[in-house]
């Protein structure tokens, strides 16, 4: 008999509790790894939304400055930066902006305040304070959003076609 191999376990419960371990941990690592690249996918889903939503005839204004670029050429700025998951995907909380005016967004973000008032007062502080509110999407809340941005998306460009 193999009696005390490891804390007191006999070999076969010990190798057994440590591959039980070493598996969990692996699910969690896949499980942390599928929630980072839904997260990635939503983003790109729900950028190319924000700015196809806000575009004419493939052309699209920045937010708070005069220039006008391509589809292609535009951002996604947030008034909350994107690192709060409570506002990251709130259609209210973005609007397409230059390359230029969203770097220069995070640093001073009160041009794109001042807009932001002025097309729905109040929006402003509502969004700062869901932002203070914690946040940690499960999966299948990144999947249904993502689900819902594609469906959106596509009508969208559905509806450009045919203008």
């Amino acid at each position: 008999f193999d009696y005390n191999f490891s804390k007191g376990r006999c070999k076969a419960h010990a190798t057994i509790e440590s591959t039980n371990k070493r598996v969990a941990e692996y699910e969690s690592a896949i499980e942390d790894e599928s929630i980072s690249n839904l997260i990635e996918d939503l983003d790109a889903v729900f950028s190319k939304y924000i700015r196809t939503k806000h575009a004419v005839n493939e052309m699209v204004q920045c937010f708070t400055c005069p220039v006008i670029l391509p589809i292609a050429e535009i951002q996604n700025g947030h008034f909350i930066h994107r690192t709060d998951l409570a506002t990251r995907f709130l259609e209210d909380n973005c609007r397409p902006q230059c390359p230029k005016c969203n770097s220069i967004h995070n640093e001073d973000a009160s041009i794109f305040a001042s807009k932001l008032e002025q097309q729905n007062k109040g929006i402003t502080q509502q969004l700062l304070e869901l932002s203070r509110t914690v946040c940690k999407p499960t999966r299948d809340e990144l999947k249904s959003l993502l689900i819902e941005y594609r469906f959106k998306l596509k009508l969208l460009k559905t509806n450009h076609l045919q203008q």
